[in-house]
């Protein structure tokens, strides 16, 4: 049986839709640079941790050498954190680490937020940074089991808002890492025992941001392989030529 003009208009726009609708999944999933990114700020924040113990036992027991050379690899060490702190450089670097993970696959792009947004973003980040600097000059003052939650205070809204910010190049799956921060903070505050002491101190506020940022990219780039599948199973049955640009991304 024949398909009528009026049948075949209606399938190809939803085609038509459920492709846009996979295409922008997809490409707001593309997370591998993140998880790359997650890795090296973890590492950079351990080396920040162990240098800055290394030079503290170092001046202690007087040992002036080793305490100049730890001093020189705090330095690097902090200067590469900034570097990738800033979204001018850090941001970029990551958008092309993220385009050479996902090479094989073509290119795919969602429109960048206005420029009304991107002033926002920026009160936001100096917002954040005034909170961040008031937590480090409180220092000892906040107990060590309440320094977690104290910082989901400011960093579950910043995370939030960022990401309503960014919206739509960024999908709703990196909220699940301020909802897995929030979630930590309240286990902490009824008692459940995992906070850690002494030497390990650092794992309280290391592992919640790091471990639940790079858990939350997994997801994301997860999720995106089932987009991709549903986009070439689209592809598939769809008989309209694909374009020059999305070959790739249907075929890779």
């Amino acid at each position: 049986m024949r398909r009528s003009p009026k049948t075949l208009r209606s399938k190809q726009t939803d085609d038509s839709q459920q492709l846009a609708k996979w295409t922008r999944e997809y490409a707001q999933n593309r997370s591998l640079g993140v998880v790359v990114f997650m890795v090296i700020f973890g590492l950079l924040a351990s080396s920040i941790g162990g240098v800055s113990y290394l030079a503290g036992e170092a001046y202690r027991g007087g040992n002036m050498l080793v305490f100049g050379v730890c001093l020189i690899l705090l330095g690097f060490a902090l200067a590469a954190n900034f570097y990738l702190a800033v979204p001018r450089w850090g941001g970029k670097l990551m958008n092309r680490v993220t385009e050479r993970l996902y090479a094989r696959e073509g290119q795919v792009t969602v429109s960048t937020p206005a420029g009304t947004k991107k002033r926002w973003g920026i009160v936001l980040a100096i917002c954040f940074g005034i909170c961040v600097l008031a937590s480090v000059l409180l220092g000892d003052r906040i107990a060590v089991q309440y320094r977690q939650p104290v910082m989901a205070l400011y960093l579950v809204p910043f995370l939030i808002v960022l990401n309503l910010l960014q919206r739509p190049t960024t999908s709703f799956l990196a909220l699940l890492w301020p909802f897995l921060f929030g979630l930590h903070a309240v286990l902490i505050l009824v008692g459940v025992p995992i906070v850690f002491s002494g030497r390990w101190q650092s794992l309280n506020i290391l592992i919640p941001v790091v471990g639940y940022g790079l858990l939350s990219a997994v997801v994301s780039h997860l999720y995106s392989r089932f987009a991709l599948s549903r986009l070439k199973q689209l592809a598939q049955g769809n008989k309209h030529p694909r374009s020059p640009e999305n070959r790739q991304i249907f075929d890779g």
